[in-house]
């Protein structure tokens, strides 16, 4: 994936263009709130030249009545002024956080579409930063960044253009004498705070990323007593992202203060001016020097307060272009729209010279052919890394062989909608995940079966009386990953969660190798109940559960050493038989 946060640049002008295909179903409210923008910057111009008037046409003349007349506009303008300002600023915060609510929506979309491989090599706490704390900056764009930058861009338009139609031209050109040093202060405060938010983002995924791998397996930290090391990791990840932060912090501490000094500097070059003009009898009115002074309060004021907006822009520009990595990013990403649906499987299933690894140069399956009838149920025995659950990733189209071809009923898998082929399959993983819902829910998924077919299931497979033995049945809540369930139970969920589909392919990748002697015995039966008829593929780490498989693979460093039914193996007194010894002897001796 290409990123391009680190570009020096203070708009990036790509990016939010990207942002801004996300405002068009809000045109009218952005276009309204474009105006109420144009409307502040003109009535906040008119005030100090209502009071210049105040002062050189009423006050001095002793004019009560006009004077009256000129403070009841200042009011009124500063009313239409404070509505306009709370009417602009509900408004941008609306469309900000409906932009937010969509690019969110298209970019979990996005998340549920990318390949396995991506989230291999990806931390989690990395993309939960990016879907939740990047796109919330994301809305300061609208909120606090753009619309605001170019609010106070025209106001300091409108201002500069009263100024010289009202006001003396040399005091003007007095008071801005001192925009260069604004202009070299202000680019050099816009080039480095944009890498300091850029490595304060980076510190920000690496903290989340590193708090939930932890406590997601704080089993592992307690069991082994690490509890002291991983702090001190903690510590030093929490340290950098502090760091990050002050530099930040830092150019706002000089950047902030150098721009009052240009400004009373302003004021004083001013006023000495205007004093010295007036002694010397030009025609310099305490009205213009009044209104001067109030200009340049009110063009430094958004001037100043730019830098807290660009701030807030070039957190949002750096945000944006993370999340916009991931929305813009096809090489991961499964698509289906343009591929040709998977007719029905019958379930002949053909591997044809396949060779894979997870890395280029890390081969784990080496030329690697076999098949399956329609019907047949195969096993896959082997060591740890021999390739067993490789093949079923294959086989499911999570991830891409880099050789060879993978049929089902004649049909080369990478030419059809991986969609379309993972709907007419299950699996049982030895790690099943349950999310924190109900029993109901982990079963269906979302999709549309009522409690009737799902009790009509567990029946068909034996597991009935488990499910009503739990409280309150199917509407017992697992808890997160299922933490109220043993690892068995999980099983025999993941077991009726697979055969609710009725699929035509099933696999079983060890899903009896951590569990107790009862809950064997039910997956035994449920897994009997549903391979009868239908192609099946188990991955066996007990070579007990395979004894009535049509065939048996066996797998040794990514290539198939031997291939027969459990009798022929034991009978060729080869690897299979060995490892089928060892079990046996392991078994015998507990």
């Amino acid at each position: 994936m290409t990123n391009t946060s680190d570009s020096p640049q203070t708009f990036d002008i790509r990016t939010l263009k990207k942002v801004f295909r996300f405002v068009d179903p809000y045109k009218r409210v952005f276009y309204i709130g474009m105006s109420l923008v144009i409307f502040l910057s003109i009535i906040t111009s008119a005030r100090p030249i209502l009071v210049q008037y105040s002062i050189d046409d009423a006050i001095l003349p002793g004019d009560m009545h006009l004077l009256l007349v000129l403070c009841i506009w200042i009011l009124v303008l500063m009313i239409a002024e404070s509505i306009a300002q709370y009417f602009y600023s509900y408004i941008a915060n609306f469309l900000g956080q409906n932009i937010i609510k969509d690019i969110r929506s298209a970019l979990y979309r996005k998340l549920m579409y990318f390949r396995l491989s991506f989230y291999d090599r990806t931390p989690v706490g990395n993309l939960v930063t990016r879907s939740i704390s990047d796109i919330e900056v994301i809305s300061e764009i609208f909120s606090e960044g753009l619309l605001v930058i170019l609010g106070d861009l025209l106001k300091v338009a409108a201002m500069l253009a009263a100024m010289f139609y009202f006001i003396d031209w040399r005091l003007n050109l007095i008071a801005l004498s001192v925009l260069p040093f604004l202009f070299v202060a202000t680019r050099w405060f816009q080039k480095n705070i944009k890498v300091s938010f850029q490595q304060v983002r980076n510190e920000v995924a690496n903290l989340n990323a590193f708090v939930q791998e932890r406590l997601t397996g704080m089993g592992i930290v307690q069991i082994f007593g690490r509890e002291k090391a991983e702090f001190e990791k903690f510590k030093a990840i929490n340290a950098r992202h502090r760091d990050a932060n002050i530099r930040g912090i830092w150019y706002f501490s000089i950047f902030l203060p150098l721009l009052d000094l240009i400004s009373s500097v302003s004021i004083a070059l001013v006023v000495s001016a205007g004093s010295w003009w007036a002694v010397q009898g030009q025609k310099i009115s305490l009205g213009e020097l009044t209104s001067l002074i109030m200009f340049i309060n009110m063009i430094f004021r958004p001037l100043r307060q730019l830098a807290d907006r660009v701030n807030s822009l070039q957190m949002g520009i750096v945000a944006s272009n993370r999340v916009f990595t991931l929305l813009d990013d096809t090489e991961n990403t499964e698509t289906a729209e343009s591929e040709t649906p998977m007719p029905p499987i019958r379930g002949h299933v053909r591997f044809e010279n396949v060779t894979f690894g997870y890395k280029p140069q890390e081969v784990v399956l080496h030329n690697l052919s076999f098949e399956v009838e329609a019907g047949q149920t195969l096993a896959i025995v082997g060591a740890t890394g021999a390739g067993k659950s490789t093949i079923i990733q294959l086989l499911s189209g999570y991830y891409k062989q880099q050789s060879g071809t993978i049929y089902i009923d004649d049909i080369d898998i990478s030419k059809v909608s991986v969609f379309s082929l993972r709907s007419q399959m299950a699996v049982v993983l030895q790690d099943v995940f349950l999310f924190s819902d109900s029993i109901f829910k982990n079963i269906t998924l979302g999709q549309h079966f009522s409690k009737e077919e799902v009790k009509a299931a567990a029946r068909d497979i034996g597991l009935l009386s488990f499910i009503e033995s739990l409280p309150g049945g199917l509407e017992y809540n697992v808890r997160e990953r299922g933490a109220s369930l043993s690892a068995g139970q999980r099983q025999l969920i993941a077991f009726l969660r697979a055969y609710l589909t009725r699929p035509k392919i099933f696999i079983l990748d060890e899903a009896t190798s951590n569990i107790d002697t009862q809950t064997e015995s039910l997956i035994q039966q449920a897994t009997e109940r549903i391979t009868k008829g239908r192609t099946s593929i188990i991955i066996a780490h007990r070579l007990s559960t395979i004894l009535h498989a049509d065939k048996i693979l066996v797998l040794k460093k990514g290539r198939i050493v031997e291939t027969g039914t459990h009798n022929e193996l034991l009978k060729s007194k080869g690897y299979y038989s060995r490892l089928y010894d060892i079990q046996f002897a392991t078994m015998n001796n507990l």
